[in-house]
């Protein structure tokens, strides 16, 4: 399973999300749902594809669990600025649930 961050390598280089889209060939659906997380794993190709439109390497389009708690403090954030029940808020928890339940599942291998 994989955890991206391209959303916010995008949002950080202001492009937007039909940007991405021309220069990859890819839908907006389908890019929507890898920067949201709701599909865990796509191609070699098609990661390439991404880091070569926002001009990062590979490896930068991912999450760790070494960023745990550094989105824990994004999330104290994000919670002062837009409240508890914001979706922002809600998107940022469900990305460190899913970081804390990879983590888990490593340390279980």
């Amino acid at each position: 399973m994989f955890i991206f961050v391209i959303k916010k390598i995008r949002n950080q280089k202001r492009m937007k999300l039909n940007e991405i889209c021309e220069k990859t060939k890819l839908s907006r659906s389908y890019l929507t749902k890898l920067e949201n997380n709701h599909l865990n794993t796509c191609s070699l190709e098609t990661l390439k594809k991404i880091s070569d439109a926002i001009e990062v390497n590979i490896k930068d389009l991912f999450y760790t669990t070494d960023d745990i708690e550094d989105l824990k403090e994004e999330l104290n954030e994000i919670v002062d600025e837009h409240g508890l029940n914001s979706e922002e808020a809600l998107e940022m928890s469900r990305l460190i649930d899913s970081l804390i339940n990879l983590s888990y599942k490593q340390k279980r291998i």
